[in-house]
């Protein structure tokens, strides 16, 4: 986009044109001063150059390129109603707590559990790779692995059957009683639209944008669920379970030529009507919203 209006910019190259036509006799005499002046300009204008690209350079350099980058998350949760059927069972708890499961982050936990190799799907991980599409713009096929699991021995109401005997009143969701989970995980696959926008906030050899995102896509949670009222064993497959919405905000920050750090707030939207809960395929509905904070570390190539 020009940042001039068009007939200024006109008239500054007809003013040019008509420069260089005009002085052709005058180049003899004058060119000695134009170097004399251009050599003693010279540092000034190398320092310009290099403020002007540092700047302005940084956005065309990292256009149409690819970016990928690993990091970890924690989430909350909205309480939420699941709705259970089976052969022999329809009911539904509702308003239930729920919380994510972080892996252990003090002491040695940060190298064994977050910079382990052997580990690192074990924690509550994102995985995304980018396409810058232009200087402001970016398109991303994003992954969060998410942990959500149903908070032990709440009380929650509950309504409908379980082997032809009516519910009703209060159920203490005891471990001897039900087990929910989405801990391989609560995974989120998605396509985001990335607009961004450059800051100078670490000085100019930090580049830096702040960006909004919004993105949709399909959960494909591994539900750990094990619904000992049935006498039915835990579940524990990948299955496309339903789809989710979301939005975000955040921050890039470049470390060193093309890495960069990110972090980054987003709020979503989970769908799940079809979560596996047993393997003679009983079934959960639920939905539910969530609040999301990441870290990460990326390359740009």
């Amino acid at each position: 986009m020009n940042l001039l209006p068009y007939s200024p910019f006109r008239a500054a190259v007809l003013c040019i044109a008509a420069l260089f036509t005009h002085s052709a006799s005058l180049a003899q005499p004058i060119a000695p001063v134009l170097l004399a002046e251009a050599g003693a300009g010279k540092h000034a204008s190398a320092a310009v150059d290099a403020k002007v690209k540092s700047a302005a350079q940084q956005d065309a350099d990292n256009a149409k390129k690819w970016s990928i980058y690993w990091g970890w998350n924690r989430s909350t949760y909205s309480h939420s109603d699941i709705h259970f059927t089976g052969s022999d069972h329809d009911f539904t708890i509702r308003d239930v707590e729920a919380k994510d499961m972080q892996s252990e982050v003090g002491g040695a936990g940060i190298v064994t559990n977050y910079l382990n190799p052997a580990q690192f799907t074990i924690p509550q991980t994102n995985l995304r790779i980018a396409y810058q599409y232009n200087t402001d713009t970016a398109i991303a096929f994003n992954l969060d692995h998410m942990k959500y699991v149903m908070v032990q021995n709440q009380s929650v109401p509950i309504s409908g059957q379980i082997k032809g005997v009516t519910q009703s009143g209060q159920q203490v969701l005891a471990d001897d009683w039900l087990n929910y989970e989405h801990t391989d995980g609560l995974n989120i696959l998605t396509l985001e639209l990335e607009k961004q926008r450059p800051v100078e906030w670490f000085g100019v050899n930090r580049p830096a944008k702040v960006f909004a995102l919004v993105g949709a896509g399909i959960v494909i949670p591994k539900s750990n669920v094990t619904m000992h009222m049935t006498n039915q064993v835990r579940n524990d497959e990948f299955h496309l379970a339903g789809y989710s919405v979301g939005a975000g905000v955040g921050l890039d920050v470049d470390l060193y030529k093309d890495t960069f750090f990110r972090t980054a707030y987003k709020v979503g939207y989970v769908n799940l009507p079809d979560v596996l809960t047993s393997a003679r395929g009983d079934k959960a509905a639920q939905s539910f919203t969530y609040n999301e904070l990441l870290i990460a570390i990326g390359v740009r190539f």
